[in-house]
């Protein structure tokens, strides 16, 4: 329980697919370098290795598994953490991802984690880096082990910030720590301490990934067995790989496909040089194959797509008719035939189920060659996610839905992240109709609210709201209101579960959409005073979020109460005394009708929560104005 709530990333899922990929003795000379053999020692603390795209997951998924044998016969605990350009992640998250992972190796480190979780689970909050750091700290100085050993591989495909973070965190731990990189000039006066060295691919390594290679493609084995063809593709490849992992790899792919000793002479005689020419090559073997059109959307969903997908998530995903935009379960294709008519740019990892590209210098690539091939990414990847929730009924979903582990999203691959993700993709395009035609028949959507956590059923006009869909929102107000009253506009969300629901004022100002409320607000007949059951009036919520130009424009309004608090958070002021949004209590503290002293229906105020709160400014403020 402790180590999910810690974090939902599983480096060891992610350990094991390194070693997968590794070929049988690669990266075993990294430990006649003396300075990896001084830092497995413990006799430097840093050790930071630079080299090229494609070499330090080999080497380090090698070390990282002779620790952790080593492990069975010592006190030694191994901390790794692996960054990636599809998994942004913040210097939390990482930090999260390791303690989660030294508590899951070693039970008993479970007591510094337990008050951690005890106190911020009470409070349904999230402990802040420095608490996570102190905790691994704390574990890292505890007298429960003789070695310690912390690894980052891709420190450059992390965050700029998550990179900072990340340095100043475990570069002053009590710990053995080896860093994984391309070179990163401007961070090296974070460590001065550390040792450097260069990450050299040998041409042995090479060798040794082309004879697994080899193993595996039998029509290629076949032709190599006759003459000198052996020696000559292993030059070749070793000569025109430069090093690099990757490109052995994609080029043993690519000769593959001969048939015969004809067709390997030519593919050797024009075998790309570099990773950007092997990519071009590679893409012109995919316009040769079948379906290109299929692999090109792929592609393009591996680019693009908000988070790590899952291979049935992007299956299902490519099951869409891009005409007609109709998700049919009958186009869904195989894992097998997917991996193959991408020609090897994209790998499927076993243990975490995630499909990614072969690597983030692919991605680099591929950005720059769709953006030329007139591809619209966002648009197809928005009307995507609506086909399937179109599919499923959820412009008027008859069901309920609580959270995202049920049924609905467990048994519909790539449903939870089309629910999740939509909006985002819809934004960031130019808003295809299709979008816009099935947000105009929803009813009851199933609108996901991710400050509580729980699902609300919404109109089209809701909808818009909480997702800043302005333009839409003018243009539906103007076609509705020549019709209807704003009773439409004032309409609550349906069963919520405790009493009435969000309207379309408060989903606008919770969420900060300023533009949206003031537009709403000039719906004659809008209910300015409008509260959901336990989130209050889109004053209250405005101040809770620390919105304060929407607060402003809000205590305007002739109508506004703004001392309601028939609800369970209380007033607007609890609320910005409550999140410590220190602008807006003196902003709602001017007002002349303020009531300082108001309770909620627990007896709490603003002031004993400001108190509870630790935020001594807000409660002497308070205090000033006659609270008690």
């Amino acid at each position: 329980k402790v180590v999910e709530w810690l974090s939902d990333i599983n480096y060891h899922a992610i350990q094991s697919d390194n070693l997968r990929k590794r070929a049988e003795g690669t990266g075993e000379w990294v430990f006649d370098d003396p300075k990896i053999s001084s830092w497995l020692e413990g006799v430097m603390g840093i050790l930071w290795g630079v080299g090229m795209p494609g070499a330090g997951k080999t080497i380090l998924a090698y070390i990282v598994h002779l620790l952790e044998k080593a492990k069975a016969n010592k006190r030694i605990c191994v901390a790794f953490a692996f960054c990636r350009y599809t998994d942004q992640f913040t210097g939390e998250k990482v930090l999260g991802g390791l303690l989660r992972q030294v508590i899951e190796d070693h039970p008993s480190t479970l007591q510094y984690a337990k008050p951690m979780y005890d106190y911020h689970s009470l409070r349904k909050t999230r402990p802040a880096q420095k608490e996570l750091l102190a905790v691994l700290r704390a574990i890292f100085t505890s007298d429960l082990f003789d070695e310690r050993y912390c690894t980052i591989d891709g420190l450059d495909e992390a965050l700029a910030d998550t990179q900072i973070d990340v340095l100043d965190a475990l570069s002053n731990m009590p710990v053995n720590f080896l860093i994984m990189s391309r070179p990163l000039p401007l961070l090296k006066e974070l460590v001065p301490e550390a040792t450097f060295i260069d990450v050299i691919v040998h041409d042995a390594d090479i060798e040794q990934i082309i004879e697994e290679k080899l193993r595996r493609t039998m029509t290629l084995r076949n032709i190599l067995e006759k003459e000198d063809w052996r020696e000559t593709v292993l030059k070749t490849v070793v000569e025109k790989s430069s090093g690099m992992f990757l490109l052995a790899s994609l080029q043993l792919d690519m000769l593959g496909r001969c048939l015969h000793t004809m067709d390997l002479r030519s593919a050797l005689d024009v075998l790309p040089v570099g990773v950007n020419a092997m990519y071009e090559a590679t893409m012109e073997r995919i316009k040769g194959c079948l379906r290109p059109q299929l692999a090109l959307q792929a592609l393009t969903w591996l680019i693009y797509a908000r988070e790590s997908l899952e291979m049935d998530d992007l299956r299902h995903a490519l099951a869409v008719d891009m005409e007609t935009f109709v998700y049919r379960t009958d186009c869904v294709v195989d894992a097998e035939t997917l991996l193959s008519i991408c020609c090897g740019l994209i790998t499927f990892e076993p243990k975490t189920r995630l499909v990614r590209l072969v690597h983030y210098t692919a991605h680099d690539f591929l950005v720059t060659y769709l953006s030329n091939a007139g591809v619209d990414a966002q648009v197809m990847l928005a009307c995507t996610c609506v086909a399937h929730l179109r599919a499923c009924g959820f412009e008027h979903y008859d069901g309920e839905i609580y959270y995202y582990g049920e049924d609905v999203f467990i048994s519909q691959p790539f449903l939870a992240y089309a629910h999740c993700n939509w909006v985002l993709h819809a934004q960031s395009s130019s808003f295809p109709v299709f979008v816009e035609e099935f947000m105009l028949q929803c009813q009851r959507f199933p609108w996901y609210d991710p400050w509580s956590e729980t699902f609300d059923f919404v109109n089209s006009i809701q909808l818009a709201a909480a997702n800043n869909f302005y333009c839409l929102l003018v243009q539906w107000l103007e076609m509705l209101l020549g019709v209807v009253d704003a009773d439409h506009v004032n309409a609550k969300e349906s069963n919520t579960g405790g009493g009435e629901g969000d309207s379309a004022l408060t989903l606008a100002a919770y969420g900060g959409h300023l533009d949206a409320v003031k537009l709403l607000l000039g719906v004659n007949g809008i209910n300015v005073n409008a509260s959901h059951w336990k989130d209050g009036t889109a004053l209250a919520q405005a101040s809770g979020q620390g919105h304060k130009d929407i607060v402003k424009l809000l205590l305007q309004q002739e109508d506004i109460d703004i001392n309601f608090s028939q609800c369970t958070v209380g007033t607007a002021l609890m609320q910005a005394a409550y999140w410590g949004h220190t602008d807006v209590v003196k902003l709602l503290l001017q007002q002349e009708e303020i009531d300082v002293n108001a309770t909620r229906n627990d007896g709490e105020s603003a002031l004993a929560m400001a108190l509870e709160r630790n935020e001594p400014e807000i409660a002497e403020l308070l205090q000033s104005h006659g609270a008690q």
